[in-house]
């Protein structure tokens, strides 16, 4: 993420289905790492992913960009911060994490991608924060981070699933000299759920 497009973020004045704030602390404060670990799984579970950024207070209809204090910024870590989130993600979850200034003021972006090939659920429960099993995204109706509220949400998670693993078999297919040659017609989604069914052991 560059300065500028952390700006444009901030500029925004609100949360998006793809960026979440959260407060300043130190990542020793349970239940902030709680909810920025519940904020990751959503995004890991978003087509895209997202970020989380730490240091700005949401007020709702409006937010607050303070920053963190240095001894606070010293806490967050990239290997706290894995550690705390290998805790929870099941699988595990892909994240960049950097600094980033704004107004003399120090933010942690936690860049986090797409899971790569199953939805990622959270493993263990946390003080009412996190539970055992749940499956977090970011909702359609609103920006925030819930348990699957719907089947239609559900549906778009498997679907995106569904389209990796159909293109890892078809990689798989190419890899042991299965041809499609480049002028074949895309197959039906009814094809490539037969094939992957198929491939399956």
């Amino acid at each position: 993420m560059t300065d500028q497009e952390f700006v444009d973020i901030l500029a925004r004045g609100r949360e998006t289905s793809g960026v979440k704030f959260k407060g300043p602390g130190p990542v020793s404060e349970g239940r902030l790492i709680a909810q920025v670990v519940k904020a990751v799984l959503a995004m890991a579970n978003r087509q895209g992913g997202g970020v989380v950024v730490i240091g700005v207070e949401d007020a709702g209809n409006s937010i607050h960009p303070m920053g963190l204090s240095s001894a606070d910024l010293e806490t967050w870590t990239y290997d706290r911060v894995a550690d705390q989130i290998a805790r929870y993600a099941d699988p595990s979850v892909s994240f960049d994490m950097e600094p980033r200034v704004y107004n003399d003021s120090i933010f942690i972006v936690i860049t986090v991608e797409e899971f790569a090939q199953i939805p990622v659920l959270c493993k263990r429960a946390f003080d009412n924060v996190l539970w055992d099993g749940a499956c977090y995204v970011r909702t359609l109706r609103k920006p925030e981070t819930s348990e699957i509220p719907n089947q239609t949400e559900m549906r778009e998670l498997l679907d995106l699933a569904i389209d990796k693993g159909v293109a890892r078999f078809l990689e798989r297919a190419r890899r042991v000299g299965f041809y499609l040659p480049p002028d074949t017609a895309a197959p039906t989604d009814q094809e490539l759920f037969s094939e992957q069914r198929r491939a399956l052991p």
